[in-house]
């Protein structure tokens, strides 16, 4: 088994100065450089400054740690409900054009077309 033992410290100083000052962008920034050099996701990272913050009293590292983590689980849910959305519209479509393909009714073909552009539509506004 490998030991492998990496300097962070100069980023914890950076995250819990930005911390102190409530400046969220530059916190980011540092949990970007532990990732980096720790080739841990930033979910991880966070979790162990949480832990690491709470075991240890501070307040502020704890709470800037929580901020960003709930951020990103925000932006999580909102890639999900655009993939979600797309998926649906994608089965919409499919069966559109099913149903295109077994009609013979240029009317049904017609509304069957129109309901596809609306789903092309709706995939264009969730990217």
């Amino acid at each position: 088994m490998f030991t492998v033992s990496i300097d962070i410290t100069e980023a914890m100083k950076g995250f819990s100065k930005f911390a102190e000052q409530g400046d969220m962008t530059h916190a980011m920034d540092e949990i970007m450089i532990i990732c980096k050099k720790t080739t841990m996701p930033p979910r991880d990272v966070l979790k162990q400054i949480k832990f690491a913050a709470k075991k240890n009293g501070i307040d502020t590292d704890y709470k800037m740690a929580s901020r960003i983590l709930g951020k990103l689980e925000q932006e999580h849910d909102r890639y999900l409900r655009k993939s979600e959305v797309i998926e649906n519209a994608v089965e919409d479509i499919k069966i559109g054009l099913n149903e295109i393909s077994h009609s013979g009714n240029p009317v049904w073909i017609k509304n069957f077309i129109k309901a596809i552009k609306l789903d092309l539509k709706e995939i264009e506004d969730v990217l």
